[in-house]
């Protein structure tokens, strides 16, 4: 008796081992090179994570959108038109921070003897298909009353975006920063950027909907680091810059300058577009679903409405 009691004990003490292991796993968390995901690598550098939390940068979205639909990723940080498209192939998402609000960052850079958006007509126009370029240019020839059919596409991920320039790939380029001030220093020209969409282009943090319960520990603490990086940029902004600029292969002046296009949402504006019977983030997702339909970047009646879980705010 003495035994089997023993070995009771033995396989009970096991399962609520393994059953704690399963619900501390590292938090894995995907980004590409962008300046309003910096502050999630900020509070990484001052030790604000308490949680196993891993940052995992990626030279593309389109790898950060493969890496979480083949679960190599917990979390990921994306625009809310690549959540629109997540949404649409079936993926169970929650949407639990506002990053960023685009207004400015996002651009199309052209080669010197395009001077505006009428000149793309005829020209070949390089985006990265899977990721926002594709909605940057959706809605920037919408604004300026191009038609599609008038430009031709080239297929280019971010991380080739300034050789795709250089090289004479494409005249113009959809892309964002730290790429954007390198093609202004490289001599582009800048012909549209996100000023014309206000409020369209929104970064936010997303987790499969599953890991709100494996992983629910680490995504409250990653969204606390969040808002202590946000506060450490406001108080210390030259070690922050300076740690920023770094990662980006910019100057500390250029990594500051990268922020002039883009609004960081504090903590109470996350309330404000997170909270509510419908929040303005669920409004902006809808408008977003409509007009990826009507351009045909995602296919008709296959979008949920998005899941917004504003309980990990702190």
């Amino acid at each position: 008796m003495r035994i089997t009691g023993f070995f009771d004990l033995f396989i009970l003490t096991l399962a609520i081992l393994f059953s704690a292991s399963s619900y501390s796993q590292t938090l894995r968390v995907g980004t590409t090179l962008w300046p309003g995901y910096e502050p999630l690598y900020l509070a990484q550098e001052i030790n604000a994570y308490k949680q196993d939390i891993r940052m995992i940068h990626y030279p593309s979205t389109s790898e950060v959108l493969r890496a979480f639909k083949n679960r190599t990723l917990e979390a990921a940080a994306l625009t809310l038109d690549e959540v629109v498209s997540l949404v649409s192939s079936g993926l169970k998402v929650e949407v639990i921070l506002v990053l960023d609000i685009s207004e400015g960052a996002d651009v199309i850079m052209a080669h010197p003897g395009i001077k505006d958006m009428q000149g793309l007509i005829g020209a070949k126009v390089a985006v990265e298909s899977t990721a926002v370029g594709a909605y940057t240019l959706s809605r920037a020839l919408e604004v300026h009353k191009i038609d599609l059919n008038k430009i031709s596409l080239v297929n280019v991920e971010f991380s080739r975006h300034k050789d795709a320039f250089e090289n004479k790939i494409a005249d113009a380029i959809v892309t964002f920063e730290p790429v954007r001030t390198q093609l202004l220093n490289a001599g582009a020209i800048e012909i549209f950027s996100s000023k014309e969409l206000p409020g369209e282009i929104v970064d936010v943090l997303v987790v499969h909907a599953d890991a709100i319960h494996s992983h629910h520990d680490e995504i409250l603490d990653m969204s606390q680091g969040w808002f202590k990086a946000l506060e450490q940029l406001h108080k210390n902004p030259i070690s922050s810059y300076e740690f920023i600029a770094s990662r980006m292969k910019i100057s500390k002046q250029e990594a500051k300058e990268s922020y002039f296009g883009l609004t960081l949402p504090n903590l109470a504006e996350n309330k404000r577009l997170l909270l509510g019977k419908q929040p303005p983030l669920s409004q902006t997702f809808d408008r977003l679903t409509k007009h990826m339909e009507r351009s045909g970047l995602i296919r008709p009646n296959t979008t949920d409405k998005v899941t917004i879980n504003a309980t990990f705010l702190p």
